[in-house]
C-alpha cells in the first residue's frame, strides 16, 4: 500500500508552507523523532523553496526482522522542493534517502497544499518507498511506508499544528 495521507489546517496554504519550510520547524520535527540533526536548511528563490535535512535517525520501532541488520541509528537525507501551483496552493516534491548496510532506502512523495473550501488548507502526501535489498526488499518497503505514514507524518502534523496554534 503506497503512502497516502490527508490532513487539514485552518491556516491558509502560504502560512502552512512558511512553517513547513522554516529551519526551526525542521529541527523541531527531527527532535520529535528523537533524531540528531546534522543539517536543516531552507533556501527560497524565484521558482520556490527547497529544504534540506540531514540527520541520524534512531531505528527504534522498526520491525524486529530488520532490527538485526541495522544499528541504533540510520543516516537520512531529505530534500523537499516546493513551488506555487498557480491555484493559490503549493506543490512539493520530497526525496528522502537512507543508507542501511550499504543499501539504499528511498522514499519519494508528492506533497500538495491546496486551499480548502471555506478557508484553510488541505494537505496531502502521496508516495512510495523502494529498498535496494535482495530477498527482503518488498518487506522492507512495507516497513518504510508504515514508518513514514504512521510515525514521521504524525510527528510532523503534531508539530505543525502546534506551530500554527491549532493543537
Amino acid at each position: 500500500m503506497p503512502i497516502d495521507a490527508t490532513t487539514s489546517y485552518s491556516a491558509d496554504p502560504d502560512r502552512v508552507l512558511a512553517v513547513l519550510t522554516d529551519e526551526a520547524f525542521l529541527r523541531e520535527v527531527a527532535q520529535a523523532l528523537e533524531a540528531q540533526v546534522q543539517e536543516a536548511s531552507s533556501r527560497a528563490d524565484d521558482t520556490g523553496t527547497t529544504t534540506r535535512v540531514r540527520l541520524s535517525a534512531p531505528t527504534t520501532g522498526i520491525p524486529p526482522v530488520f532490527a538485526r541488520f541495522v544499528g541504533t541509528t540510520v543516516p537520512v537525507s531529505q530534500v523537499t522542493t516546493w513551488t506555487p501551483d498557480g491555484d493559490g496552493g503549493h506543490h512539493g516534491s520530497l526525496d528522502l534517502r537512507a543508507e542501511i548496510m550499504g543499501r539504499e532506502a528511498r522514499v519519494t512523495c508528492e506533497r500538495r497544499l491546496t486551499p480548502a473550501a471555506g478557508g484553510g488548507t488541505r494537505a496531502t502526501v502521496t508516495g512510495d518507498a523502494k529498498v535496494d535489498a535482495p530477498f527482503i526488499g518488498r518487506q522492507a518497503e512495507g516497513a518504510v511506508r508504515d514508518l513514514v505514514s504512521q510515525v514521521v507524518l504524525r510527528h510532523e502534523h503534531e508539530v505543525l499544528q502546534r506551530r500554527l496554534g491549532e493543537g
